[in-house]
């Protein structure tokens, strides 16, 4: 603990000012009660240098109760040493209050300031400087003790935060590969039957890395900017699926402004195309919708495939894509959030992700 600063020196001052008035009052409270004169002026002038002297040896207290440190395995030569810095604080202190009281009797013109003789006035005022140092000692063991405990709830809580980074990016690093693959295999499987439709395809996953690799080092990105991503992303689709896959985008330009995790749009649908489209002779048709409940974001991801078997209905699905956005999604957001893989009614897959409305990271 550091005394420094304008706040806390005045906060110090507060307390050892309503100290000396409180000793003040006891003093003329104590002569008014046994029938002496309760002369208000020399009780202050007593107390208050008493107060305000031990306050300007706090600083001192201070360094040496930061040089000396008490532990369990340090008291028993550690208190000793304190002991002495006691013995010295103090007989300054009585001498202190002896000259600021000679200094202020001269300046009030109240004649020459008496002491006593000062040997014993130096072992009677000791008492009293014994109980306040080891006082203010136990106060500052105190205050060490709760500034630790801040700075290790401080230090577990960045922690925390450094490995849910860490696990995000993790998953994140899983997610790009396992895209990447599939679009290589997918640009192999054109490059000799179809030469023109291999290059547009690299032209697209071109286009769709530069703007993933722009945003990598979040974690969240606005949904306006999630759906940009997913449209370049599609473009590549359509390379390989021509006029056989479409995209239906339903989400009003007020709730754009939310922020989603980065790439979280991407691994669904390339779920709802590769157990959809790509298993079908029909056009695939894909549905990306989205609405504000409150302070709730819902998003769905529709697709006409084949649906989901019995096994997997209700659950985020087996896989590495639905696998890493389910992890991602609790991992940013615990329990605020959800996940869910059904069939439609009217035929196809459907997934829907329930997110805590925010427009600021960390709210």
């Amino acid at each position: 603990m550091g005394i420094r600063g304008p706040r806390l020196w005045g906060l110090l001052f507060l307390l050892w000012t309503l100290l000396g008035l409180l000793n003040a009052s006891t003093v003329v409270s104590s002569n008014l009660a046994e029938g002496r004169d309760g002369d208000v002026a020399f009780a202050l002038l007593m107390e208050m240098t008493g107060a305000y002297t031990n306050l300007m040896l706090l600083p001192v207290m201070v360094a040496a109760f930061r040089r000396f440190p008490v532990t369990r395995a340090t008291w028993w030569h550690r208190v000793p040493a304190l002991q002495g810095v006691s013995l010295v604080v103090g007989a300054s202190h009585t001498l202190l209050m002896w000259g600021t009281r000679t200094v202020a009797y001269q300046i009030l013109d109240w004649g020459t300031y008496d002491y006593g003789v000062m040997r014993y006035r130096f072992l009677m005022e000791y008492q009293k400087q014994f109980l306040a140092f080891w006082l203010i000692f136990f106060g500052y063991q105190v205050l060490v003790y709760l500034r630790r405990g801040r700075e290790r709830e401080v230090q577990a809580a960045a922690l925390q935060t450094q490995l849910s980074e860490a696990r995000l990016n993790v998953l994140k690093m899983q997610l790009n590969p396992h895209f990447l693959f599939n679009t290589l295999n997918m640009i192999s499987s054109f490059a000799h039957s179809d030469p023109d439709r291999a290059d547009a395809m690299i032209s697209n996953l071109s286009d769709f890395l530069r703007e993933a690799l722009r945003q990598s080092g979040v974690q969240e990105v606005t949904l306006g900017a999630e759906l940009e991503l997913l449209r370049s992303y599609l473009d590549i689709m359509k390379a390989r699926f021509d006029d056989r896959l479409s995209l239906d985008v339903d989400v009003d330009q007020d709730i754009r402004e939310a922020l989603v995790p980065h790439l979280i749009l991407q691994p669904l649908v390339e779920n709802a195309v590769t157990h959809g489209t790509a298993r079908q002779v029909d056009p695939g048709r894909i549905r990306i919708a989205g609405r504000r409940q409150q302070d709730r974001l819902v998003l769905t991801i529709d697709d006409n495939g084949p649906g989901v078997s019995g096994q997997d209905d209700g659950g985020p699905g087996h896989g590495v894509g639905l696998a890493n956005v389910s992890e991602r999604l609790r991992t940013l957001y615990g329990d605020g959030q959800g996940l869910t893989l059904t069939n439609r009614p009217e035929g196809g897959a459907r997934v829907t992700i329930d997110l805590p409305w925010h427009t600021e990271p960390g709210s």
